[in-house]
C-alpha cells in the first residue's frame, strides 16, 4: 500500500492582501508538529502555473469559475491528485502530529461538525483538511465532477452565491461525490472531534475570548482545530 507523502500544502493567493499574521502563526503550528514533512505554500501565480503545466485541459474551466474561492477549492484537489500529501486551510491550528491519524490510509477527508449538516439533513464531508496518495481514484472522481462546471450568466444573491460555491467546488460537492462513490472503504472520513472539535458558533465564541470547561473538554481527542473563519463568505 502506498503511503501518503509527507508534504503539507497550504494556499494564500495574495491577490487581496498578504498572509495575515494570525494565519501565518497557525501555519507555523503545522510545521512545528511535522518537522520531517516538506511544507509547500501556494500563491496565485504558482497555482495558475500548476494548472497550466499539469492540467492544461482544465485551464478554461478553471478560469471560468465565477469566484476565486471556487478556483482555490478546485486546485487543492488537483494538487493532491498530482503530488499527494496533506492540504489544510490556514484557519486551522495543529495540536499534535497527524502521522498516526493517516496511518494505513490512502485518502482522508475531515468530516465537519454534526451541527453543520443539520440544514442539509446529512453529514458534511469537508475540504479544509484532506490527505491522499497521488492519483487516488476518489480524488480523480472528485476532479471530474468539479471540472464539469458550466458557468451561469446570472446575478446571485448572497445565499445563492453561498450555495453555488458549496455545491460546485466546496464541501457539498465533495459530499455528493462521496455519497455516490461505490468504493467508500477507500476513503477514511476523519471524525470531526479529531480535527474540527468546535462548530462555527463555538469558534465564534472562542475568537471573542469565551472560555468554558465544556469547550476545553472538546480538545481531549483533537489533533487539530479548524476555526471556520469563513473569509470567503
Amino acid at each position: 500500500m502506498k503511503e501518503i507523502p509527507r508534504i503539507i500544502h497550504q494556499m494564500w493567493s495574495g491577490l487581496d492582501e498578504p498572509l495575515p499574521k494570525h494565519f501565518r502563526a497557525f501555519g507555523e503550528t503545522w510545521k512545528a508538529c511535522h518537522p520531517e514533512w516538506k511544507y509547500e505554500l501556494w500563491d496565485n501565480a504558482r497555482m495558475n502555473a500548476f494548472v497550466e503545466n499539469y492540467y492544461p485541459s482544465y485551464w478554461d474551466i478553471y478560469s471560468s469559475f465565477h469566484y476565486n474561492i471556487q478556483r482555490w477549492d478546485a486546485i487543492r484537489y488537483l494538487i493532491l491528485h498530482q503530488v499527494g500529501g496533506m492540504y489544510v486551510d490556514f484557519d486551522a491550528e495543529c495540536l499534535k502530529p497527524h502521522d498516526g491519524l493517516f496511518a494505513g490510509q490512502t485518502c482522508c477527508f475531515a468530516l465537519e461538525p454534526e451541527s453543520h449538516g443539520l440544514r442539509y439533513k446529512k453529514p458534511i464531508v469537508g475540504n479544509a483538511l484532506m490527505a491522499c496518495v497521488p492519483e487516488h481514484p476518489f480524488m480523480q472522481k472528485l476532479i471530474e465532477t468539479v471540472f464539469s462546471y458550466v458557468p451561469k450568466r446570472v446575478k446571485y444573491s448572497h445565499e445563492q452565491r453561498f450555495m453555488e460555491i458549496m455545491t460546485t467546488t466546496g464541501p457539498l460537492a465533495v459530499t455528493a461525490v462521496y455519497e455516490t462513490y461505490p468504493e467508500k472503504e477507500q476513503v477514511f472520513l476523519i471524525p470531526a472531534k479529531l480535527v474540527a472539535p468546535y462548530d462555527i458558533k463555538e469558534t465564534g465564541l472562542i475568537r471573542q475570548g469565551y472560555e468554558s470547561e465544556e469547550l476545553d473538554n472538546k480538545l481531549f481527542d483533537a489533533f487539530s482545530v479548524h476555526y471556520f473563519f469563513s473569509g470567503w463568505v
